[in-house]
This record gives C-alpha cells, sequence and structure tokens, in this order.
C-alpha cells in the first residue's frame, strides 16, 4: 500500500473516468475516494483528511487506472531549482496545468 500526502492548495477537478459509478463517487463529498489532479493519481483518503493511499485499478470495473506523474512532478520541479517543501509551488503545478502542456 502507497500512503501519500495531499498537495496543499491542489485544485481539486474530476476527471473523465473509466466508469460511471466512479466518477460519481469522486463528485460525491462524502465518498473518500480522492483525485489528484496534479499527480494524475486516484486514492482512497485516510482518516487524517491529508492523505491517501493509491489506487491502481478501479474499485468498481476494474480497469487500470492512468499511471501516476507524482515522480515527474518533482523532477520537474527540481528541474527549476524549486523544493515544494520549502518554496511556493508555481500555480500551474497544482493543477493538470504542468502535464497537459507537455503530453
Amino acid at each position: 500500500m502507497n500512503i501519500v500526502m495531499m498537495l496543499k492548495n491542489e485544485k481539486t477537478s474530476v476527471p473523465s473516468c473509466c466508469c460511471h459509478s466512479m466518477e460519481t463517487a469522486l463528485s460525491d463529498r462524502e465518498h473518500p475516494l480522492y483525485y489528484s489532479s496534479a499527480y494524475q493519481e486516484f486514492g482512497v483518503q485516510l482518516s487524517s483528511k491529508f492523505e491517501y493511499s493509491v489506487l491502481s485499478f478501479c474499485g468498481w470495473c476494474g480497469s487500470k487506472l492512468p499511471t501516476s506523474r507524482r515522480n515527474e512532478w518533482f523532477e520537474q520541479l527540481e528541474s527549476m531549482n524549486i523544493d515544494p517543501w520549502e518554496h511556493d509551488i508555481p500555480i500551474h503545478f497544482l493543477s493538470s496545468a504542468w502535464w497537459e502542456k507537455i503530453k
């Protein structure tokens, strides 16, 4: 199980998913399912409210979910000499904007 921290100030969105059930769950604030557009990651939010367990497959239809861009996100910031723990993160890195430009 891979447990990771959520990004502070991340812009939330509901992506197109592999099935309607997952999209519905992501839209429901009472459901613990979480999507990070910055990392292109799906997960189950933990009780701490700032961590989630990363999912690799859809819990409803079993489809493989997109590959996380977490490592690429850190590499991009590092190439700009930005330490996300020490510096402000550029706003376009708080959403899918940074990786949509390079796909």
